[in-house]
Parts: structure tokens; C-alpha cells; sequence
């Protein structure tokens, strides 16, 4: 066995995992109700959307073709390096350091791969009403293509670091500017620069990203930090299926590289008058803080919202505001639940006066702060409109 046939059985293993998520939700009655009118639903609207005519067309016309640039940033800001690596490794092929180092390479290529497809798929179902909106050629757009997927592997190089260094406050503040600079340099470079320096740019960020990753696919210091990784990259879809049912749990991934939160250490000061109703919510806060899946997918709907907010006009706005709010209760209502069902709290009262005082206090507090953004958010975009 080399690396190379390693690599496509464990690629192989990890789609029939991901099959097996969706054919356990998907039955023949939800795709029968659910997801062959969606299907039938999009496919209708399309084809009305390039005969230039439709609600979809309208709505597009109203936002100037303003919607792709945001869904642009959210792919950008989406996806991993995968290294299909798995704590066996560790004992039984860590020896054999040449073909970890095949399964990585060849990992690499494949994230990259299908970073390539995702800007493909979305570059020939979007050009048709680009060109006919912005005016641009076929070679502009290509350009434009070419950027964007070097723009997104640079990004994808740019997460490796985060992985295996340690995160602080100082550092990612850094991140975030660094992201800053980028997207507001890209946007200048897109409206100014010809297509030509923009293609090579592109190939620039291409070439940088992927010798990034030869080098750290090199490195087996931070193999952990890989391993950890790439089970939660597996679990994602199963955690996203799961996260709405109230049952469902999904095994937890220990991640030893995360470092107590800032809260953690100054419960004691926050909450200092210890009763019942403070216990539940000390619990509650700590454990929410310290799992990155939870505040992960609170502050990427909370992102989505955002930008639905800064693009669309103000009745869309307004539409966008009230179903955040009722999501959002209820999202943080499961959430706290999910958290309430340790094994910790076996025995404990969960129908008394405490735990439902402190379980509607967590969920007003995170609640009003998260709808606080998106008004912030909606009178920025109402004060430049």
C-alpha cells in the first residue's frame, strides 16, 4: 500500500459517511415532499431568470447584481485543507513518514480540487446574467474566476496556521485584519485593475497557497491539531443535520489545543453571589464559550444575516430582522438544552423555578445582543443608503 490508493479509500470511506447522514434524514417522503419541489422550484425560477423576467429577475435588477459579491465573500470564507489523517496513524503509519506524507499531498491537491468546482460551479450559473447586467466579456470573467479561486486557497493556506498555532485575542485580532485588508484590496483590485494583472495575481495567491501547503503537509509537528481537525471537517454535515433535533448528539472532538476562554477564569468575579439559578448559568456560559461548533454557527448566521441586511432593500430588510429574531430565540433555546443535557446534571431539578429562571436569562441575554447587531447592522446600512 502507498499513499496514493490510502488516499482514495479513505476518500471513498468519507463520502459514503457523508451518504449515510443523508439517506438517514432524506427518506423517500421528504424527498418526495420536500426536496424534489424545492429542486422543481429552483430549476423553474432559473430558467424564468434567464429569459429575464420573474420575481428573482426583479429582485436582482433592484440589488444591481450587489447579492453575488456577498455570496462570493461567504465561499471565501467557507472550506478547509483536508488531511484525511486519523489518530491511528499515529502508531501504526507514523513510521512510515513518506507515505503520510503522499495521503497529505495528495489531500492537499483534492481541497483544491474542489475549491476549483465550487468557483466553476457558480462562475457558468451566474455568467449568463453577468454578462447581460455588468457587460463584461468572457475573458474579464475569467480573470475575475481566476482571483477569486486563488483568493480562496490563499485563505484555505492562511487556516492551516490557525490550526496549529495556539489562538489568542492578539491573534486574531490579527486575523481579522488581515481578512479586512484583503477583501478591501480585492474589491479595489477588481473595480481598477485590467483583467491580465488580475489573472496573474490570482495565480500569484494560487502558487503562494499551495506551496504553503506542501510545506506544512511536510510538517508532522502539529499532527494532532491535523487530526482534530479533520474529524470535525467529517462531522460538520452530521453536526448541522443534528443541531436541530433535540434528541440527536454527535460524538464530541477533544481539542487540545483550545485554551481556557476569557470568562472561565473570572466566573468567580461575574457571578458572585452563588445560588442555584447562577450555577445553571455559569454552566450554561462556560460550556457555550469553550465549544467552538456552537458560537462557530451562531456567528456564521449572524454573518449571513448581516450581508442579507447590507444588499437587500428595506422591505427585504425588515423581512430579514423578523425571521433572524424568531430563528434565533430558537436556535439558543436548543443550544441550551443540548448544553443543560450534560451527564454532569443527572438528577438535577430541571423543572424547578432556578433552572428555568437562569435558562430564560441565558437566552434574553445572547439573544437581545445578537438582534442588537443585526439593528446596528440595518441602520449602518439605512444611514449610506
Amino acid at each position: 500500500m502507498n499513499g496514493r490508493s490510502l488516499f482514495f479509500r479513505r476518500l471513498l470511506d468519507y463520502y459514503r459517511y457523508q451518504f449515510k447522514v443523508l439517506h438517514a434524514v432524506i427518506d423517500w417522503t421528504v424527498a418526495l415532499y420536500i426536496v424534489l419541489p424545492a429542486l422543481a422550484f429552483v430549476i423553474y425560477h432559473y430558467i424564468d431568470l434567464m429569459n429575464g423576467r420573474g420575481l428573482i429577475y426583479e429582485w436582482s435588477e433592484v440589488l444591481e447584481w450587489r447579492w453575488l459579491y456577498a455570496v462570493c465573500v461567504l465561499i471565501v470564507c467557507t472550506g478547509s485543507i483536508h488531511t484525511f489523517l486519523m489518530e491511528a496513524d499515529k502508531v501504526f503509519l507514523l513510521q512510515k513518514k513518506e507515505m503520510i506524507y503522499q495521503l497529505k499531498r495528495h489531500a492537499l491537491v483534492y481541497s483544491f480540487l474542489v475549491t476549483l468546482a465550487k468557483w466553476l460551479l457558480l462562475f457558468f450559473i451566474v455568467l449568463p446574467f453577468i454578462s447581460h447586467s455588468v457587460h463584461i466579456t468572457l475573458a474579464e470573467g475569467a480573470a475575475l474566476l481566476c482571483y477569486l479561486f486563488g483568493l480562496h486557497t490563499f485563505f484555505l493556506s492562511l487556516k492551516q496556521d490557525r490550526i496549529r498555532k495556539l489562538r489568542s485575542i492578539s491573534r486574531r485580532i490579527a486575523e481579522i485584519l488581515l481578512r479586512a485588508v484583503l477583501f478591501s484590496g480585492s474589491a479595489v483590485l477588481i473595480v481598477f485593475t485590467e483583467w491580465r494583472l488580475l489573472t496573474l495575481i490570482g495565480i500569484l495567491f494560487l502558487i503562494v497557497a499551495f506551496v504553503r501547503g506542501l510545506t506544512k503537509a511536510a510538517s508532522f509537528s502539529a499532527f494532532e491539531a491535523e487530526v482534530t481537525e479533520e474529524k470535525k471537517s467529517r462531522l460538520a454535515l452530521a453536526g448541522l443535520v443534528m443541531m436541530m433535533s433535540q434528541e440527536a448528539g454527535i460524538p464530541k472532538v477533544k481539542d487540545r489545543m483550545r485554551r481556557k476562554p476569557l470568562l472561565y477564569r473570572n466566573s468567580r468575579r461575574i457571578f458572585k453571589s452563588r445560588t442555584i439559578c447562577t450555577g445553571y448559568k455559569e454552566l450554561f456560559f462556560k460550556v457555550m464559550l469553550r465549544n467552538g461548533e456552537y458560537t462557530r454557527r451562531m456567528y456564521m448566521l449572524l454573518s449571513a444575516v448581516i450581508i442579507l441586511i447590507f444588499m437587500t432593500p428595506i422591505w427585504l430588510k425588515l423581512i430579514a430582522l423578523l425571521v433572524y429574531t424568531i430563528v434565533c430565540r430558537y436556535i439558543l433555546t436548543l443550544i441550551f438544552d443540548k448544553v443543560m443535557d450534560a451527564p454532569i446534571l443527572i438528577g438535577a431539578d430541571k423543572e424547578s423555578d432556578e433552572y428555568y429562571r437562569a435558562r430564560k436569562s441565558c437566552i434574553h441575554t445572547l439573544h437581545y445582543a445578537f438582534v442588537a447587531c443585526c439593528f446596528l447592522a440595518a441602520a449602518v446600512s439605512l444611514w449610506f443608503t
